[in-house]
């Protein structure tokens, strides 16, 4: 019995430890990447890099900063990197604000941003108003890119 009760108290402590440590490394919010920066500076910094090459009408970066596979659901509508790209002629941006920005590691490769943003500009025409934007970035081969961006109306 006393052999029994030992070896279910060795096994609930191991069990404890293990839990605890997984959870420490679980709520850590900010990870670093090799440059000593934390992962949601970078992604924050990429953010605002495809922000200025939309801004900027510079394709290069709009491609370099884009998942093969990027989607948008914006108030415009639906698009991809292809569509982007063939009307960004239409496409004016003043300035822009990422205000509140919140970032959560969904998955070891997959990061999600969100933030409200205030756009000023135009599309085909038609002024922009506040949004909240969500986006996902994903790592691939060690290079962070854009693969989805979707807003909502601030009411």
């Amino acid at each position: 019995m006393k052999k029994n009760l030992a070896l279910v108290v060795i096994s609930l402590v191991a069990a404890t430890t293990l839990s605890i440590a997984q959870t420490g490394a679980n709520s850590k919010s900010k990870s670093t990447n090799a440059g000593g920066n934390s992962l949601d500076q970078m992604i924050r910094d990429r953010s605002k890099e495809t922000w200025e090459a939309y801004k900027s009408r510079n394709i290069a970066a709009i491609k370099a900063l884009s998942a093969e596979e990027y989607v948008a659901y914006t108030l415009a509508g639906p698009s991809n990197l292809q569509q982007d790209i063939a009307t960004i002629d239409k496409l004016t941006i003043e300035s822009y604000s990422q205000d509140d920005p919140k970032i959560i590691k969904a998955a070891k490769d997959v990061v999600i941003l969100r933030y409200t943003c205030d756009l000023k500009g135009s599309f085909d025409g038609k002024p922009f108003r506040p949004v909240y934007a969500t986006e996902v970035w994903v790592n691939r081969r060690g290079k962070w890119q854009i693969i989805s961006y979707s807003e909502t109306p601030v009411s």
